[in-house]
């Protein structure tokens, strides 16, 4: 993030707040409260998207930008999912509910484990993991097959469903393996 000035502060406890707020509400009145949080994420979204440095990184080259990409594509998933869960707040289960819980999860979380795993698993488990470009392969994946997954699930077409649910699972376990490709690489490298 860059330097914070007392507004970008204010803003993000705003948006905070907004889905703090929809999780209460939620109790009472759930549509009205699931709509709320669907504006708190939209809210949070736009605000990493303004105040983040990935609109820089993302002209970077090599780990930096692949971080960026990710980053930024996280950052629009989040949006998308706080548009879903104004648009489906009444929805308790079926396609809707689907879309919304896997653009949340998939979308937005699995690509901030992307992004920051090359970095986390060094710092955290002392793992050195050597970043490689086809690192872009499981992240165009699971962004390319979660796209058809809420197409097909708002559509209701149930066998483009599984085939995107299947290429989901495909672009996670594609990039546990890249990343234990490159951590195989990396340990070769400091024992030569």
């Amino acid at each position: 993030m860059r330097n914070l000035d007392p507004r970008a502060r204010a803003a993000f406890l705003a948006s905070a707040g907004l889905l703090v707020a929809g999780l209460l509400v939620s109790l009472g009145a759930f549509t009205a409260g699931v709509r709320v949080v669907g504006l708190g994420l939209v809210a949070i979204a736009l605000w990493l998207g303004r105040g983040d440095v990935v609109r820089r990184t993302v002209r970077a080259s090599g780990l930096t930008r692949f971080m960026a990409f990710a980053l930024l594509a996280g950052y629009a998933w989040l949006a998308t999912a706080g548009v879903l869960w104004i648009l489906e707040a009444s929805v308790v289960a079926g396609p809707g509910r689907d879309a919304m819980l896997h653009v949340l999860f998939l979308g937005f979380v699995m690509s901030m484990i992307f992004a920051h795993a090359p970095v986390i698993l060094p710092a955290v488990l002392r793992l050195e993991v050597a970043w490689a470009p086809t690192a872009y392969a499981p992240l165009a994946l699971l962004h390319a097959s979660l796209l058809a997954r809420v197409v097909a699930d708002l559509a209701g077409v149930p066998e483009a469903l599984r085939w995107a649910g299947l290429a989901n699972v495909a672009a996670i376990v594609l990039f546990l393996l890249d990343t234990a490709r490159t951590r195989l690489r990396s340990r070769r490298r400091t024992h030569v």
